[in-house]
This record gives structure tokens, sequence and C-alpha cells, in this order.
């Protein structure tokens, strides 16, 4: 296993349940990290004194990942402030449940702008800055499994992460030469602050439970456990996607389909 310090990585979606867990860990092996977020300062600013009060060095950066133009400056700033980015940690999304039949142009370019578009132009801007400065970094992008696999009420959702599964197997043929590693993690149901209606009701909670093999939800400190052990391994792997899901894929998730109605 090759050391994480003195390395520096750009952490997409940093205040997240996931996005927190693997800043947290990084850190704590050395890694200098650009934290991004999206809306609220305070929670980034509480998560980099955290850092900060552990010994870890940290910056933290705003964007709005549907705007392509704050995706590339991104990843333009990450790169000035630390000098190179050796880790693009690709982990910012969106995700809500919607009947397809309800699905409207709003919601398709919401999933689509921030899943994919904004993934799509930081990963440029971030890869292309690797290759002109001969930097073999790595690229994890975050997806999901219901980007592999459909689940009831997700699949413009789903969509954009199946997309981002294709592109990131793309990029990583496209960049093998420049011995710069891309890879995807696919979470199951993980408990985090995106689905706490899940895990904070007793009943739902169950019913989840009971349908995934290992009989609980995962949690952020698990997935990010494998990105950092797989960072600091240098490994060979490339293309590949990894998924954490507690078995849910051997079986068949436990939403069942119903019959849509008008105005439900």
């Amino acid at each position: 296993m090759k050391s994480l310090q003195h390395k520096k990585a750009l952490l997409t979606g940093a205040t997240g349940g996931i996005g927190k867990a693997i800043a947290r860990q990084l850190a704590a092996q050395g890694t200098e990290i650009v934290l991004h977020y999206h809306g609220v300062k305070e929670e980034a600013e509480s998560l980099a004194s955290t850092i900060t009060a552990g010994g870890g060095k940290v910056h933290i950066l705003q964007a709005d990942l549907s705007d392509m133009a704050q995706a590339i400056r991104l990843g333009e700033e990450a790169w000035a402030l630390m000098g190179r980015i050796d880790f693009l940690i690709n982990n910012a999304g969106v995700s809500y449940k919607k009947h397809f039949l309800d699905t409207t142009t709003e919601d398709v370019d919401h999933f689509v702008n921030i899943n994919f578009k904004g993934t799509l132009w930081l990963t440029h801007t971030v890869a292309k800055k690797m290759v002109q400065s001969s930097t073999e970094g790595s690229i994890y992008t975050i997806t999901s499994i219901n980007g592999i696999q459909p689940g009831v009420g997700l699949s413009v959702y789903g969509a954009t992460k199946a997309a981002l599964e294709t592109l990131m197997k793309g990029i990583a043929l496209e960049l093998a030469p420049h011995n710069i590693k891309v890879n995807t993690i696919a979470p199951g149901a993980i408990a985090t602050p995106i689905n706490a209606a899940v895990w904070q009701d007793k009943d739902r909670l169950k019913t989840v439970n009971e349908n995934i093999p290992m009989g609980r939800l995962g949690q952020p400190e698990e997935i990010a456990a494998i990105v950092c052990s797989l960072l600091a391994s240098g490994t060979y792997m490339t293309g590949t996607t990894i998924t954490i899901d507690g078995g849910w894929m051997l079986k068949h998730g436990y939403a069942q389909p119903e019959k849509y109605r008008t105005g439900e």
C-alpha cells in the first residue's frame, strides 16, 4: 500500500454523508483536500475546521455543478490552490424518486445537468491538467447501483448514473496511456441524509433491511474506506465498477411497481 501523505485531492459534494466520510478518512491519512460544496457554506467550514483541528490541510470552494462554467472553474481553482490534483473524487449528485409519467423537463434537466454534465466537465478539466503536467492520478466517480439495475421511481436518476458508468469507462480507456486510472463506485442503500426518511422510519427501515442480504443499510464510512484503500493501493485497476451494496443486486430490491394513477 502506498501512503496517501502529501497527495492532493478534489472532492465534490464534500458536505454530504459519503463525501464527509471520504474527506475525514483522506485527511486522517495525510491527504490535502479541496472540499467542494454547493449550498451551505457553514457545513463546509465546519468540516474544514474539524479536519484542520486534526492536523489536516484543507481548502473549501463553492460551485454549482449544474453550470458548466462553474464546474470548469472549480477544477481550475482547485488545481491552482494545491499546485496539482492527484485524486479527483466525483461524489456530488442529486437523487429523488418520481414516477416516470410524472417526470418533467425540469426533472430531466436537474438530473442531467448535475449528475452527468457537471461531472463530465469537471473531469474533463482536471484530466486535461493531469495529462499536461504528466500527473499519474486517479479519478473515482460515485454512481449508484440504480445506474446498473433499474429502481422503481428512479428511471431518470438511474439513467444519468448509467451514463456516468459508460462515460468513465470510455475515459479510462483513453487516459490509460497516461497512467491515469478511472473507476466508479456504485453504492447501494447507504444511511445518508439524502435518504433519512427511510432510516429514521422504523417500519420503512425494516422493509428495506429485510430485502438486503446483509440485513442492514451501509454506512458512509464503509464507502470511504474502500475509496481510500483503492487510492492508497496505487492499483493497476482501471475502467472498473465496484459495487458496495450488502448483496442488494443479488436480489431485486424491495419496491414493487404498481399501476400508475393520475394525480397521485
